[in-house]
């Protein structure tokens, strides 16, 4: 069905609504005034915004859990409509005038171009910021990891590294609507590879330039973030070991890697991490209420193909899903059914390993060895 329509007169479509108005039918509304509005992401449990909406643009983004799409995809996913449902409940495709057909066809060129030249910037950004970086021995990192009882060894530290003085970019109070320099801080970063292991990001750990813990940001509180990621992250992984055919994977490096210090793997396993809970699973291709929360929806745990989050290297067989137990579980459960699917679809092997209730695996690491 969806091939059938002229992809113009569905962009003529979403034009004649705001996205953040249709983010405002399921109660997600922000206090911002632009055409860029933060509100806290509807689409994975957080405090603090992450989730971008772009009102020029028709397009959102979250830069905590990697989910994105359009108006389309915000009905799918928190309406709980099929493709056309979301077309109708648009108000239905009308008929597109040769005026207005290149008035859109001219606005999208100008936009691909611009996100192409954003994104060649955004990788070279990222190669010399990988670069610059030293070796965690010694540093405040290694500090940093050792408060999380995580010593530094090559083997799975090998795409990670500190950078002393690194330009933290945030929101200087609730009011700003642009970015600014607030400060240089210590940081730990850590290469983002494709499944061709291609560097197409790092994701940033801002450290606490006294305390070997993380940066409690300065400025806006409700945006700003310790953990960042410049440059791509979709489809991505932290390699923490060499690839092999049996893979662990969690959403961040400190719960991945406690997992398997905790003894839960055996010694030919593979580690990464998949930056992202959205991200490990990528999209379903529809959402289903809350079972505890009327005001929320859920994935409804089918993968869709189009939208896969980590794509893995051929050469992985076996993947251990890695979920947390200090999020919303109904939530984490929901991606994590996503992304087995997703992946036993694909011909491989899945388990699941689950921390307890209130905690991810970080946090049994540290109450281990403090007993």
């Amino acid at each position: 069905m969806v091939a059938r329509i002229d992809p113009i007169e569905l962009e003529h479509l979403k034009s004649r609504t705001k996205l953040s108005e249709v983010f405002e039918r399921y109660g997600v509304r922000s206090r911002d005034k632009g055409h860029i509005k933060w509100v806290v992401c509807c689409f994975h449990g957080e405090k603090t915004g992450s989730l971008k909406i772009d009102d020029k643009k028709g397009r959102y983004n979250c830069f905590g859990c990697g989910a994105g799409g359009d108006h389309y995809t915000v009905l799918q996913e928190l309406g709980g409509k099929t493709f056309m449902e979301a077309v109708e409940a648009l108000g239905g495709v009308q008929l597109v005038t040769a005026e207005e057909r290149k008035v859109i066809e001219d606005r999208f060129t100008q936009w691909e171009a611009e996100e192409a030249e954003e994104k060649k910037k955004a990788r070279k950004s990222s190669e010399r910021l990988f670069n610059s970086g030293v070796s965690l021995l010694g540093t405040h990192a290694e500090a940093y990891l050792a408060g999380r009882a995580l010593p530094v060894v090559k083997r799975w530290t090998f795409d990670l590294r500190f950078v002393p003085a690194l330009e933290y970019r945030g929101y200087a109070n609730d009011n700003a609507e642009e970015t600014t320099v607030l400060g240089t801080y210590p940081a730990m970063i850590a290469a983002i590879r494709d499944k061709d292991m291609t560097l197409i990001g790092v994701h940033r750990t801002y450290l606490d330039p006294v305390e070997p813990k993380k940066l409690t940001p300065p400025g806006c509180q409700r945006r700003n973030k310790a953990k960042k990621v410049l440059g791509e992250q979709s489809g991505g992984m932290i390699w923490l070991t060499p690839v092999g055919e049996r893979l662990a994977t969690g959403e961040g490096i400190e719960t991945t890697r406690s997992w398997y210090a905790l003894g839960y793997g055996d010694d030919d396993i593979a580690l990464a991490a998949s930056v992202s809970l959205g991200n490990m699973a990528g999209s379903a291709t529809g959402s289903q209420p809350h079972p505890k929360d009327p005001s929320k929806r859920v994935p409804n745990g089918i993968p869709d193909e189009d939208r896969p989050g980590v794509i893995l290297p051929l050469r992985v067989k076996e993947v251990i899903l890695l979920g947390d137990g200090d999020s919303d579980p109904y939530m984490t459960r929901a991606r994590m059914m996503v992304a087995g699917r997703r992946f036993r679809n694909q011909g491989r092997t899945v388990f699941v390993s689950m921390a307890p209730d209130g905690k991810d695996f970080s946090n049994v690491l540290q109450e281990e060895q403090q007993s």
